[in-house]
Protein backbone atom coordinates (compact mmCIF):
# COMPACT_ATOMS: atom_id res chain seq x y z
CA UNK A 1 0.00 0.00 0.00
CA UNK A 2 0.91 0.18 -0.53
CA UNK A 3 -0.01 1.29 0.67
CA UNK A 4 -0.68 1.53 0.74
CA UNK A 5 1.61 3.16 0.11
CA UNK A 6 0.24 3.93 2.63
CA UNK A 7 1.96 1.87 6.06
CA UNK A 8 0.41 -2.26 6.02
CA UNK A 9 -1.66 -2.97 9.15
CA UNK A 10 0.36 -4.87 11.14
CA UNK A 11 -2.89 -7.19 11.36
CA UNK A 12 -4.09 -10.34 9.27
CA UNK A 13 -4.76 -10.40 5.92
CA UNK A 14 -8.34 -11.34 6.34
CA UNK A 15 -11.12 -10.36 3.75
CA UNK A 16 -14.95 -11.52 3.70
CA UNK A 17 -18.34 -10.43 2.34
CA UNK A 18 -21.79 -10.90 2.96
CA UNK A 19 -24.73 -11.35 0.71
CA UNK A 20 -28.41 -10.90 1.53
CA UNK A 21 -31.16 -12.14 -0.64
CA UNK A 22 -34.63 -10.52 -0.52
CA UNK A 23 -37.23 -10.10 -3.56
CA UNK A 24 -38.26 -7.83 -5.58
CA UNK A 25 -41.43 -6.20 -5.58
CA UNK A 26 -42.49 -8.03 -8.77
CA UNK A 27 -43.05 -11.69 -9.11
CA UNK A 28 -39.80 -12.33 -10.41
CA UNK A 29 -36.81 -12.86 -7.09
CA UNK A 30 -34.05 -10.52 -7.64
CA UNK A 31 -30.49 -10.54 -6.13
CA UNK A 32 -29.68 -7.62 -3.86
CA UNK A 33 -26.66 -6.06 -4.28
CA UNK A 34 -25.53 -6.14 -0.80
CA UNK A 35 -21.61 -6.91 -0.23
CA UNK A 36 -19.91 -7.49 2.79
CA UNK A 37 -16.04 -7.71 3.43
CA UNK A 38 -13.93 -8.04 6.34
CA UNK A 39 -11.44 -5.35 7.67
CA UNK A 40 -9.97 -7.03 9.90
CA UNK A 41 -9.09 -3.89 12.08
CA UNK A 42 -9.77 -1.10 14.15
CA UNK A 43 -9.00 2.61 12.64
CA UNK A 44 -8.15 5.43 14.38
CA UNK A 45 -9.01 7.93 11.32
CA UNK A 46 -10.34 7.70 7.90
CA UNK A 47 -9.19 11.46 7.12
CA UNK A 48 -7.60 11.16 4.24
CA UNK A 49 -4.70 13.76 5.15
CA UNK A 50 -3.99 11.87 8.40
CA UNK A 51 -4.40 8.10 7.40
CA UNK A 52 -1.70 5.72 7.06
CA UNK A 53 -2.74 2.18 7.98
CA UNK A 54 -3.68 0.08 4.71
CA UNK A 55 -6.93 -1.20 6.71
CA UNK A 56 -7.82 2.83 6.73
CA UNK A 57 -6.76 3.30 2.87
CA UNK A 58 -9.45 0.75 2.46
CA UNK A 59 -12.08 3.15 3.74
CA UNK A 60 -11.20 6.28 2.23
CA UNK A 61 -11.10 4.98 -1.65
CA UNK A 62 -14.30 3.74 -1.55
CA UNK A 63 -15.49 7.37 -1.18
CA UNK A 64 -13.23 9.83 -2.56
CA UNK A 65 -11.16 10.15 -5.85
CA UNK A 66 -7.90 11.85 -6.20
CA UNK A 67 -6.41 14.02 -9.14
CA UNK A 68 -5.74 10.83 -11.03
CA UNK A 69 -5.54 6.77 -10.06
CA UNK A 70 -3.91 3.72 -10.89
CA UNK A 71 -5.75 1.37 -13.43
CA UNK A 72 -5.73 -2.46 -13.37
CA UNK A 73 -2.65 -2.37 -14.69
CA UNK A 74 -1.27 -0.16 -11.95
CA UNK A 75 -1.15 2.59 -14.19
CA UNK A 76 -1.83 6.52 -13.90
CA UNK A 77 -5.33 7.53 -15.50
CA UNK A 78 -6.95 10.75 -14.72
CA UNK A 79 -9.92 11.09 -12.54
CA UNK A 80 -10.61 14.43 -11.39
CA UNK A 81 -8.01 16.01 -13.49
CA UNK A 82 -9.18 16.20 -17.58
CA UNK A 83 -5.81 14.27 -18.18
CA UNK A 84 -2.59 12.91 -16.69
CA UNK A 85 -0.13 16.79 -16.54
CA UNK A 86 3.05 16.15 -18.68
CA UNK A 87 5.69 18.82 -20.57
CA UNK A 88 4.29 17.77 -23.70
CA UNK A 89 0.69 19.33 -22.49
CA UNK A 90 1.40 21.87 -20.55
CA UNK A 91 1.06 20.37 -17.56
CA UNK A 92 4.39 20.41 -16.02
CA UNK A 93 6.90 22.94 -17.01
CA UNK A 94 10.11 22.39 -18.50
CA UNK A 95 11.90 22.49 -15.19
CA UNK A 96 9.37 19.83 -13.95
CA UNK A 97 8.94 22.26 -10.83
CA UNK A 98 5.64 23.81 -11.90
CA UNK A 99 2.18 21.50 -12.58
CA UNK A 100 -0.55 22.97 -13.74
CA UNK A 101 -3.69 20.76 -13.69
CA UNK A 102 -7.07 20.97 -15.25
CA UNK A 103 -10.19 19.76 -13.68
CA UNK A 104 -13.08 18.04 -14.57
CA UNK A 105 -16.06 20.73 -14.29
CA UNK A 106 -18.54 17.68 -13.61
CA UNK A 107 -17.65 16.10 -10.58
CA UNK A 108 -19.75 16.68 -7.67
CA UNK A 109 -19.55 16.50 -4.01
CA UNK A 110 -22.21 13.52 -2.53
CA UNK A 111 -24.47 16.70 -1.47
CA UNK A 112 -24.49 17.99 -4.63
CA UNK A 113 -22.17 20.80 -4.67
CA UNK A 114 -19.27 21.06 -7.48
CA UNK A 115 -15.53 19.72 -6.47
CA UNK A 116 -13.26 22.44 -7.54
CA UNK A 117 -9.47 23.58 -7.39
CA UNK A 118 -9.78 25.30 -3.92
CA UNK A 119 -10.89 21.85 -2.57
CA UNK A 120 -7.31 20.64 -3.11
CA UNK A 121 -6.16 23.79 -2.00
CA UNK A 122 -7.23 23.21 1.27
CA UNK A 123 -6.99 19.53 1.57
CA UNK A 124 -2.78 19.94 0.42
CA UNK A 125 -1.68 22.75 2.91
CA UNK A 126 -4.01 21.09 5.47
CA UNK A 127 -1.61 17.76 4.76
CA UNK A 128 1.41 19.97 6.07
CA UNK A 129 -0.46 21.35 9.40
CA UNK A 130 2.08 21.18 12.12
CA UNK A 131 -0.88 20.11 14.29
CA UNK A 132 -1.95 17.55 12.52
CA UNK A 133 1.59 15.78 12.44
CA UNK A 134 -0.08 13.80 9.08
CA UNK A 135 2.37 10.65 8.54
CA UNK A 136 2.19 11.01 4.82
CA UNK A 137 3.12 14.54 4.67
CA UNK A 138 6.59 13.95 3.94
CA UNK A 139 6.10 12.32 0.88
CA UNK A 140 5.02 15.94 -0.46
CA UNK A 141 7.77 17.81 0.71
CA UNK A 142 8.95 18.99 -2.78
CA UNK A 143 5.74 21.09 -2.61
CA UNK A 144 7.26 24.46 -1.84
CA UNK A 145 6.75 25.41 1.72
CA UNK A 146 5.51 22.34 2.69
CA UNK A 147 7.91 21.13 4.98
CA UNK A 148 8.40 24.25 6.45
CA UNK A 149 5.03 24.60 7.14
CA UNK A 150 5.12 21.13 8.64
CA UNK A 151 7.83 22.19 10.96
CA UNK A 152 6.28 24.95 12.77
CA UNK A 153 4.59 22.99 16.03
CA UNK A 154 7.06 25.54 17.54
CA UNK A 155 5.71 29.12 16.36
CA UNK A 156 3.29 31.31 16.95
CA UNK A 157 -0.26 31.23 15.00
CA UNK A 158 0.45 34.24 12.76
CA UNK A 159 3.86 32.48 12.39
CA UNK A 160 2.17 29.85 10.89
CA UNK A 161 -0.17 31.15 9.41
CA UNK A 162 2.51 33.45 6.89
CA UNK A 163 3.97 29.57 6.39
CA UNK A 164 0.42 28.20 5.54
CA UNK A 165 0.26 30.92 2.80
CA UNK A 166 3.58 30.27 1.49
CA UNK A 167 2.57 26.71 0.24
CA UNK A 168 2.74 26.62 -3.34
CA UNK A 169 -0.38 25.19 -3.96
CA UNK A 170 -3.04 27.72 -5.49
CA UNK A 171 -6.48 27.82 -7.23
CA UNK A 172 -5.63 29.68 -10.52
CA UNK A 173 -9.51 29.58 -11.22
CA UNK A 174 -12.07 27.38 -9.83
CA UNK A 175 -11.39 24.29 -12.32
CA UNK A 176 -7.02 25.24 -12.96
CA UNK A 177 -4.74 23.80 -9.93
CA UNK A 178 -1.05 25.01 -9.72
CA UNK A 179 1.02 23.11 -7.37
CA UNK A 180 5.02 24.36 -7.55
CA UNK A 181 7.68 22.20 -6.42
CA UNK A 182 11.39 22.91 -4.70
CA UNK A 183 12.56 20.05 -7.30
CA UNK A 184 11.58 17.99 -10.08
CA UNK A 185 10.37 15.01 -8.57
CA UNK A 186 9.89 12.39 -11.39
CA UNK A 187 7.28 10.02 -9.58
CA UNK A 188 4.82 13.23 -7.97
CA UNK A 189 2.17 12.54 -10.79
CA UNK A 190 1.91 9.35 -8.99
CA UNK A 191 2.02 11.02 -5.50
CA UNK A 192 -1.43 12.69 -6.83
CA UNK A 193 -2.87 9.28 -7.27
CA UNK A 194 -2.54 8.86 -3.61
CA UNK A 195 -5.29 9.61 -0.96
CA UNK A 196 -3.48 12.03 1.33
CA UNK A 197 -3.74 14.17 -1.58
CA UNK A 198 -7.51 13.77 -2.11
CA UNK A 199 -10.02 16.98 -1.70
CA UNK A 200 -11.48 17.56 1.17
CA UNK A 201 -14.45 20.22 1.82
CA UNK A 202 -13.53 23.33 3.85
CA UNK A 203 -16.74 23.72 5.31
CA UNK A 204 -17.04 20.51 7.19
CA UNK A 205 -13.72 20.67 8.83
CA UNK A 206 -14.20 24.41 9.71
CA UNK A 207 -17.75 23.99 11.26
CA UNK A 208 -16.85 20.57 12.97
CA UNK A 209 -13.16 20.24 13.39
CA UNK A 210 -11.61 16.80 13.73
CA UNK A 211 -15.11 15.21 14.01
CA UNK A 212 -16.02 15.84 10.57
CA UNK A 213 -14.71 12.71 9.86
CA UNK A 214 -15.99 10.96 13.11
CA UNK A 215 -19.12 8.98 13.90
CA UNK A 216 -21.68 10.67 15.96
CA UNK A 217 -23.08 8.88 19.08
CA UNK A 218 -25.29 6.52 17.10
CA UNK A 219 -22.52 6.04 14.08
CA UNK A 220 -23.97 7.96 11.81
CA UNK A 221 -21.55 10.17 9.76
CA UNK A 222 -22.86 13.72 8.87
CA UNK A 223 -20.38 15.44 7.99
CA UNK A 224 -18.16 12.92 5.93
CA UNK A 225 -18.78 14.76 2.64
CA UNK A 226 -17.31 12.56 -0.24
CA UNK A 227 -16.67 12.51 -3.95
CA UNK A 228 -16.10 9.03 -4.42
CA UNK A 229 -18.57 6.15 -5.69
CA UNK A 230 -19.85 5.31 -2.63
CA UNK A 231 -21.22 7.51 0.52
CA UNK A 232 -19.98 6.38 3.69
CA UNK A 233 -23.12 6.45 6.04
CA UNK A 234 -22.48 4.76 9.24
CA UNK A 235 -19.12 3.87 11.24
CA UNK A 236 -19.89 1.83 14.45
CA UNK A 237 -16.83 1.56 16.03
CA UNK A 238 -15.36 -1.90 16.75
CA UNK A 239 -18.37 -3.34 14.63
CA UNK A 240 -19.02 -2.46 10.94
CA UNK A 241 -19.12 0.68 8.30
CA UNK A 242 -22.03 0.68 6.28
CA UNK A 243 -21.45 2.62 2.41
CA UNK A 244 -24.34 3.07 -0.41
CA UNK A 245 -24.08 3.99 -3.80
CA UNK A 246 -23.56 7.63 -4.41
CA UNK A 247 -26.06 9.04 -6.45
CA UNK A 248 -24.36 12.22 -7.08
CA UNK A 249 -21.58 10.09 -8.36
CA UNK A 250 -20.19 11.88 -11.64
CA UNK A 251 -18.79 8.72 -13.01
CA UNK A 252 -20.13 5.50 -13.97
CA UNK A 253 -22.24 4.62 -10.76
CA UNK A 254 -21.53 1.35 -9.45
CA UNK A 255 -24.00 -1.79 -9.44
CA UNK A 256 -23.42 -2.63 -5.73
CA UNK A 257 -26.24 -1.18 -3.49
CA UNK A 258 -24.32 -1.40 -0.73
CA UNK A 259 -20.96 -2.55 1.06
CA UNK A 260 -20.80 -3.29 4.64
CA UNK A 261 -16.89 -3.53 5.93
CA UNK A 262 -16.92 -5.89 9.34
CA UNK A 263 -14.36 -5.50 11.70
CA UNK A 264 -14.19 -9.54 12.47
CA UNK A 265 -10.32 -10.11 13.88
CA UNK A 266 -10.46 -13.43 14.65
CA UNK A 267 -10.34 -15.54 11.66
CA UNK A 268 -12.04 -18.79 12.61
CA UNK A 269 -14.74 -16.53 13.13
CA UNK A 270 -14.90 -14.90 9.71
CA UNK A 271 -14.70 -18.61 8.07
CA UNK A 272 -17.28 -20.04 10.55
CA UNK A 273 -19.38 -16.98 8.82
CA UNK A 274 -18.11 -17.47 5.07
CA UNK A 275 -19.39 -21.75 5.89
CA UNK A 276 -22.47 -20.18 6.44
CA UNK A 277 -23.04 -18.04 3.88
CA UNK A 278 -23.01 -15.30 6.14
CA UNK A 279 -20.17 -13.84 4.24
CA UNK A 280 -19.15 -14.04 0.64
CA UNK A 281 -15.42 -14.01 1.01
CA UNK A 282 -13.14 -14.45 3.54
CA UNK A 283 -9.46 -15.11 4.40
CA UNK A 284 -8.21 -18.41 6.30
CA UNK A 285 -6.59 -18.71 9.08
CA UNK A 286 -2.79 -18.79 8.91
CA UNK A 287 -1.72 -22.01 8.88
CA UNK A 288 -4.46 -24.08 7.22
CA UNK A 289 -3.74 -23.16 3.70
CA UNK A 290 -2.83 -26.32 2.69
CA UNK A 291 -5.86 -27.91 4.22
CA UNK A 292 -8.22 -25.29 1.99
CA UNK A 293 -6.34 -26.51 -0.96
CA UNK A 294 -7.06 -29.87 -0.29
CA UNK A 295 -10.28 -29.68 0.55
CA UNK A 296 -12.60 -30.45 -2.72
CA UNK A 297 -15.23 -28.13 -2.01
CA UNK A 298 -13.12 -24.79 -0.81
CA UNK A 299 -10.45 -25.23 -2.79
CA UNK A 300 -12.24 -24.20 -6.23
CA UNK A 301 -13.24 -20.87 -4.57
CA UNK A 302 -9.80 -20.12 -3.67
CA UNK A 303 -8.61 -16.36 -5.04
CA UNK A 304 -4.75 -16.38 -4.83
CA UNK A 305 -2.60 -13.67 -6.33
CA UNK A 306 0.97 -12.11 -5.73
CA UNK A 307 0.87 -8.83 -3.95
CA UNK A 308 3.19 -6.00 -3.92
CA UNK A 309 4.24 -6.70 -0.04
CA UNK A 310 6.84 -7.33 2.56
CA UNK A 311 6.54 -8.06 5.89
CA UNK A 312 9.59 -7.63 8.19
CA UNK A 313 10.30 -8.48 12.16
CA UNK A 314 11.08 -4.15 12.44
CA UNK A 315 13.30 -2.98 15.52
CA UNK A 316 13.50 0.20 17.08
CA UNK A 317 16.74 0.57 16.57
CA UNK A 318 17.00 3.40 19.29
CA UNK A 319 16.05 1.36 22.08
CA UNK A 320 19.20 -0.94 23.81
CA UNK A 321 20.00 -3.49 22.83
CA UNK A 322 18.48 -3.17 19.20
CA UNK A 323 20.70 -0.26 18.74
CA UNK A 324 24.07 -2.93 17.96
CA UNK A 325 23.79 -3.66 14.35
CA UNK A 326 25.75 -6.37 14.76
CA UNK A 327 23.23 -8.04 17.54
CA UNK A 328 20.35 -7.22 14.68
CA UNK A 329 22.05 -8.78 12.12
CA UNK A 330 23.10 -12.12 14.63
CA UNK A 331 19.36 -12.38 14.92
CA UNK A 332 18.71 -11.92 11.23
CA UNK A 333 20.73 -15.30 10.55
CA UNK A 334 18.64 -17.19 13.36
CA UNK A 335 15.68 -17.31 11.80
CA UNK A 336 14.53 -20.21 9.27
CA UNK A 337 12.34 -18.26 6.87
CA UNK A 338 12.06 -21.30 4.03
CA UNK A 339 10.70 -22.78 7.55
CA UNK A 340 7.85 -19.98 8.09
CA UNK A 341 7.03 -20.37 4.23
CA UNK A 342 6.70 -24.46 4.75
CA UNK A 343 5.28 -24.97 8.23
CA UNK A 344 3.41 -21.55 9.28
CA UNK A 345 2.49 -20.02 5.86
CA UNK A 346 2.36 -23.86 4.29
CA UNK A 347 3.60 -22.35 1.09
CA UNK A 348 1.86 -19.41 0.41
CA UNK A 349 3.93 -16.45 -0.17
CA UNK A 350 7.89 -16.15 -0.96
CA UNK A 351 10.93 -15.66 1.29
CA UNK A 352 12.40 -12.13 1.46
CA UNK A 353 16.05 -11.13 2.11
CA UNK A 354 15.77 -7.39 1.27
CA UNK A 355 12.80 -4.79 0.81
CA UNK A 356 11.75 -3.99 -2.46
CA UNK A 357 9.67 -7.36 -3.62
CA UNK A 358 9.42 -8.82 -6.75
CA UNK A 359 7.64 -7.47 -10.00
CA UNK A 360 9.15 -3.77 -8.34
CA UNK A 361 11.30 -1.95 -10.04
CA UNK A 362 14.33 -2.48 -7.89
CA UNK A 363 13.85 -5.54 -6.65
CA UNK A 364 17.61 -7.67 -6.37
CA UNK A 365 17.21 -11.20 -5.70
CA UNK A 366 20.51 -11.67 -4.94
CA UNK A 367 20.54 -8.69 -2.47
CA UNK A 368 20.51 -9.80 1.41
CA UNK A 369 22.07 -12.95 1.08
CA UNK A 370 24.80 -12.77 3.63
CA UNK A 371 21.44 -12.59 5.86
CA UNK A 372 20.10 -15.64 5.06
CA UNK A 373 19.57 -18.93 7.94
CA UNK A 374 22.94 -19.88 9.37
CA UNK A 375 22.76 -20.67 12.73
CA UNK A 376 26.38 -21.02 13.08
CA UNK A 377 27.10 -17.23 11.21
CA UNK A 378 24.17 -16.44 13.91
CA UNK A 379 26.57 -17.32 17.18
CA UNK A 380 29.46 -15.83 15.77
CA UNK A 381 27.67 -12.30 15.20
CA UNK A 382 26.09 -12.54 18.68
CA UNK A 383 29.56 -13.15 20.29
CA UNK A 384 30.72 -10.10 18.29
CA UNK A 385 28.22 -8.09 19.28
CA UNK A 386 29.16 -8.82 23.17
CA UNK A 387 27.21 -11.52 24.05
CA UNK A 388 28.47 -14.90 23.60
CA UNK A 389 26.53 -17.61 23.91
CA UNK A 390 23.87 -15.06 24.76
CA UNK A 391 25.20 -14.43 28.32
CA UNK A 392 24.36 -10.76 29.51
CA UNK A 393 21.83 -10.03 26.70
CA UNK A 394 19.02 -8.15 28.36
CA UNK A 395 15.35 -9.24 28.13
CA UNK A 396 14.13 -9.25 24.45
CA UNK A 397 10.78 -8.21 24.08
CA UNK A 398 8.60 -8.03 20.76
CA UNK A 399 5.02 -6.55 20.36
CA UNK A 400 2.34 -7.52 18.08
CA UNK A 401 -1.16 -6.98 17.52
CA UNK A 402 -3.47 -10.08 18.98
CA UNK A 403 -5.44 -11.07 15.68
CA UNK A 404 -5.76 -13.25 13.07
CA UNK A 405 -2.31 -15.31 12.36
CA UNK A 406 -0.33 -12.82 14.65
CA UNK A 407 0.21 -14.95 17.65
CA UNK A 408 1.79 -18.11 15.18
CA UNK A 409 3.97 -15.31 13.97
CA UNK A 410 5.12 -14.28 17.27
CA UNK A 411 5.48 -18.22 18.45
CA UNK A 412 7.44 -18.69 15.12
CA UNK A 413 9.93 -16.33 16.18
CA UNK A 414 9.92 -17.16 19.88
CA UNK A 415 10.80 -20.45 18.78
CA UNK A 416 13.88 -19.99 16.02
CA UNK A 417 15.24 -17.75 18.68
CA UNK A 418 15.00 -20.38 21.32
CA UNK A 419 16.09 -23.42 19.15
CA UNK A 420 18.45 -21.69 17.18
CA UNK A 421 20.38 -19.50 19.92
CA UNK A 422 18.87 -20.32 23.41
CA UNK A 423 17.93 -16.42 23.77
CA UNK A 424 14.09 -16.39 25.01
CA UNK A 425 11.90 -14.01 23.22
CA UNK A 426 9.00 -12.27 25.45
CA UNK A 427 5.65 -11.83 23.09
CA UNK A 428 3.63 -8.97 24.07
CA UNK A 429 0.35 -9.59 22.77
CA UNK A 430 -1.66 -6.39 22.23
CA UNK A 431 -5.20 -5.17 21.54
CA UNK A 432 -5.14 -3.85 17.50
CA UNK A 433 -5.84 -0.35 18.55
CA UNK A 434 -3.02 -0.21 21.46
CA UNK A 435 -0.48 -1.46 19.49
CA UNK A 436 -1.24 0.96 16.41
CA UNK A 437 -1.21 3.62 18.61
CA UNK A 438 1.99 2.09 20.45
CA UNK A 439 3.78 1.54 16.65
CA UNK A 440 3.03 5.49 15.08
CA UNK A 441 4.52 7.09 18.87
CA UNK A 442 7.55 4.85 18.11
CA UNK A 443 7.60 2.97 21.39
CA UNK A 444 7.81 -0.93 20.57
CA UNK A 445 10.99 -2.36 20.79
CA UNK A 446 10.84 -5.46 18.27
CA UNK A 447 7.69 -5.73 16.06
CA UNK A 448 5.85 -6.95 12.81
CA UNK A 449 5.91 -4.65 9.99
CA UNK A 450 4.97 -4.51 6.65
CA UNK A 451 4.37 -2.51 3.59
CA UNK A 452 3.02 -2.73 0.31
CA UNK A 453 3.58 -0.36 -2.51
CA UNK A 454 1.62 2.75 -2.98
CA UNK A 455 2.54 3.19 -6.40
CA UNK A 456 5.35 1.21 -8.18
CA UNK A 457 8.44 2.44 -7.68
CA UNK A 458 11.14 2.11 -5.55
CA UNK A 459 10.80 5.62 -3.67
CA UNK A 460 7.79 4.57 -2.22
CA UNK A 461 9.58 1.55 -0.48
CA UNK A 462 13.18 3.57 0.86
CA UNK A 463 12.96 7.11 1.42
CA UNK A 464 10.01 7.43 3.70
CA UNK A 465 10.80 4.22 5.84
CA UNK A 466 14.77 4.87 6.05
CA UNK A 467 15.89 8.68 5.57
CA UNK A 468 16.49 10.33 8.64
CA UNK A 469 13.61 11.78 10.26
CA UNK A 470 11.15 10.50 7.23
CA UNK A 471 7.08 10.46 8.57
CA UNK A 472 6.67 6.79 8.31
CA UNK A 473 10.32 5.89 9.64
CA UNK A 474 9.37 3.77 12.58
CA UNK A 475 12.92 2.18 13.04
CA UNK A 476 14.76 5.37 14.01
CA UNK A 477 17.07 4.15 10.92
CA UNK A 478 19.63 7.08 10.17
CA UNK A 479 22.23 6.59 7.57
CA UNK A 480 24.18 9.49 6.28
CA UNK A 481 25.32 8.01 3.28
CA UNK A 482 21.59 6.52 2.63
CA UNK A 483 20.04 9.94 3.09
CA UNK A 484 22.58 11.32 0.53
CA UNK A 485 21.86 8.84 -1.72
CA UNK A 486 18.09 9.15 -1.32
CA UNK A 487 18.41 13.57 -1.85
CA UNK A 488 20.20 12.77 -5.10
CA UNK A 489 17.31 10.07 -6.49
CA UNK A 490 14.49 12.04 -5.70
CA UNK A 491 15.42 14.14 -8.23
CA UNK A 492 17.31 12.43 -10.74
CA UNK A 493 15.07 12.95 -14.10
CA UNK A 494 17.55 10.33 -15.83
CA UNK A 495 15.59 7.08 -14.87
CA UNK A 496 18.30 4.42 -15.38
CA UNK A 497 21.38 6.72 -13.19
CA UNK A 498 17.64 7.19 -10.63
CA UNK A 499 17.03 3.06 -10.60
CA UNK A 500 21.18 3.00 -10.07
CA UNK A 501 21.18 5.14 -7.22
CA UNK A 502 18.07 3.38 -5.12
CA UNK A 503 19.58 -0.33 -5.58
CA UNK A 504 22.95 1.30 -3.96
CA UNK A 505 20.63 3.03 -1.37
CA UNK A 506 18.80 -0.22 -0.81
CA UNK A 507 22.03 -2.59 -0.35
CA UNK A 508 22.78 0.06 2.86
CA UNK A 509 19.58 -0.09 4.52
CA UNK A 510 20.10 -4.36 4.33
CA UNK A 511 23.87 -4.12 5.46
CA UNK A 512 22.45 -2.78 8.60
CA UNK A 513 19.23 -4.49 9.08
CA UNK A 514 16.86 -2.10 10.84
CA UNK A 515 14.24 -4.84 9.56
CA UNK A 516 14.61 -8.80 9.48
CA UNK A 517 13.10 -8.92 5.73
CA UNK A 518 11.04 -12.68 6.21
CA UNK A 519 8.87 -12.73 3.51
CA UNK A 520 6.80 -11.57 0.40
CA UNK A 521 3.06 -11.63 0.65
CA UNK A 522 0.63 -14.11 -1.49
CA UNK A 523 -2.94 -12.69 -0.97
CA UNK A 524 -5.05 -16.39 0.01
CA UNK A 525 -8.67 -16.04 0.30
CA UNK A 526 -12.12 -17.56 -0.56
CA UNK A 527 -14.59 -16.25 -2.30
CA UNK A 528 -18.36 -17.50 -3.41
CA UNK A 529 -18.86 -18.05 -7.07
CA UNK A 530 -21.72 -15.34 -6.79
CA UNK A 531 -19.27 -12.22 -6.36
CA UNK A 532 -18.36 -11.10 -10.10
CA UNK A 533 -15.74 -8.90 -11.71
CA UNK A 534 -13.86 -9.12 -8.58
CA UNK A 535 -10.44 -7.30 -10.11
CA UNK A 536 -7.57 -7.74 -7.83
CA UNK A 537 -4.06 -6.10 -8.23
CA UNK A 538 -0.73 -5.91 -6.15
CA UNK A 539 -1.74 -2.83 -4.38
CA UNK A 540 -4.45 -4.41 -2.52
CA UNK A 541 -4.96 -3.83 1.39
CA UNK A 542 -6.41 -6.29 3.44
CA UNK A 543 -9.52 -6.50 0.94
CA UNK A 544 -8.58 -8.60 -2.35
CA UNK A 545 -9.83 -6.16 -4.67
CA UNK A 546 -10.54 -3.23 -2.95
CA UNK A 547 -9.28 -1.01 -5.13
CA UNK A 548 -11.92 -1.59 -7.51
CA UNK A 549 -15.13 -2.61 -5.75
CA UNK A 550 -17.02 -0.15 -7.62
CA UNK A 551 -16.86 -2.60 -10.43
CA UNK A 552 -17.89 -5.79 -8.61
CA UNK A 553 -21.58 -6.76 -8.64
CA UNK A 554 -23.74 -9.83 -7.27
CA UNK A 555 -25.01 -12.55 -9.43
CA UNK A 556 -26.46 -15.70 -7.84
Amino acid sequence: MRRKSILLSLLAIVTTASLILTSACTSTPKVEQILTLNLAAENNTIDPNRASWVSERSVIIQVFDGLLAFDEDLALVPMVAKQIPTVANNGISADGTTYTIELRTDVTWSDGQKVTANDFVFSLKRLFDPDLACEYASFYFNIVGGEAYYSAADKTDAEKAALKDAIGVRAVDNYTLEIRLTDALPTFPQLLALWPSYPIRQDMVDAHGEAWAQPDVNGAMPYYITNGPFILTEWVQQDHYTFIRNEHYWGTKPKLDKIIFKEITDANVALAAYQNNELDQCGVPGGTEQTTMDDPVLSPQIVRFASLTTYAFQFNVTKPPFDNKLLRQALACAIDRDAYITNVRHGVGAVALSWIPPGMPGFDATLGQEWTFDVDKAKELLAQAGYPNGEGLPELKFQIANTGANPTIAAFLQEQLKVNLDIDLTVELMESKAYSALYNAREFTWGFTGWGADYPDPDNWLPQLYMTGAGNNKTGYSNPDFDALATQALKELDNTKRLKMWADAQALVVADQPMIYVFNRETFVLSKSWVKNLVTTGMDGNIAGDTFLRNVYIQK
